[in-house]
């Protein structure tokens, strides 16, 4: 497949690229994520918090773009009845307090926007090669004069604990908001990408804000090591998931998400011993 030129225009709609979200859907289910591809599944979700989190997003991106994605989506985040009527519906209220919580916040501005001297792209793309295969990217704030990027993240909490299975212990919320969603391999992949294109060193950052009635908020770095093993792991799927995007490898099912349970037949026995040892 021969890739296109990437542009603000075609970048969400392109599959002539991978992209990590992409990827992520595959590595869930490939049975599902191909399905979707090709317009044979059309998954029934809440959209509220990619909604919210891109309400934030537009917001620090710039006011044009801001204005332009609530007049896009305004069906969706103004409520047309109720205590409401006319403004923010209540799910997206709290994103007007998580932007007060940074708008103003001297530290994330110099961070997120830069001294005045400095060149800082917002929603900068960056593409590459992993493995042979075709990779792009989006990134939220780069300062290209200092040398970091920074990737802002809406998350329910920072510091409630909650349990990590893998780790075996319980851990910050924000901990498993970064290792569960991958976003270690994202900033890894995106920092890899940036290289093959400057010839540079990044350093990736976060900058955390919660969902809480009192947002809270911080900058996060990853360490080397988590970086590598994200990395790694995309390294280890890519080419089997871009085979699959391409055809030639048929999708695996994960057996227990939505598209395979619409998909499931019976027929085979299943006893309690193999229900336990599923799990």
């Amino acid at each position: 497949m021969e890739t296109e030129k990437l542009t603000e225009e075609n970048y969400y709609e392109d599959k002539t690229w991978l992209s990590n979200s992409r990827m992520k859907q595959y590595l869930i289910c490939e049975a599902k994520a191909y399905a979707t591809d090709n317009g044979e599944w059309i998954e029934e979700r809440d959209e509220t918090p990619l909604l919210l989190g891109n309400y934030v997003h537009s917001y620090f991106e710039s006011k044009e773009a801001h204005s332009k994605f609530v007049e896009a989506n305004k069906t969706m985040l103004i409520a047309k009845t109720g205590k409401n009527k006319g403004n923010l519906k209540s799910d997206f209220v709290i994103g007007e307090k998580m932007i007060a919580s940074l708008k103003d916040d001297d530290g994330f501005n110099r961070l997120y926007h830069g001294y005045p001297d400095d060149n800082v792209q917002k929603e900068m793309i960056v593409h590459g090669e992993i493995e042979g295969v075709p990779v792009k990217g989006k990134l939220d704030s780069i300062n290209l004069s200092r040398g970091y990027f920074v990737d802002l993240k809406t998350m329910k909490s920072i510091y409630a604990e909650e349990w990590n299975p893998e780790l075996k212990m319980r851990v910050p919320t924000a901990v498993n908001n970064i290792l569960n969603f991958g976003y270690h391999g994202q900033l890894a992949l995106y920092r890899e990408l940036l290289k093959q294109m400057t010839g540079k060193e990044f350093r990736p950052l976060i900058v955390a804000v919660s969902k809480e009635a009192v947002p809270d908020k911080d900058i996060l770095k990853i360490d080397e090591e988590w970086l590598e093993e994200g990395l790694a792991k995309i390294r280890e799927n890519i080419v089997h998931i871009w085979q699959v995007i391409q055809g030639e490898v048929k999708p695996a099912k994960c057996g227990r998400c939505e598209y395979c349970r619409s998909q499931k037949k019976l027929d085979a026995v299943i006893s309690l011993n193999d229900l336990i040892g599923d799990f």
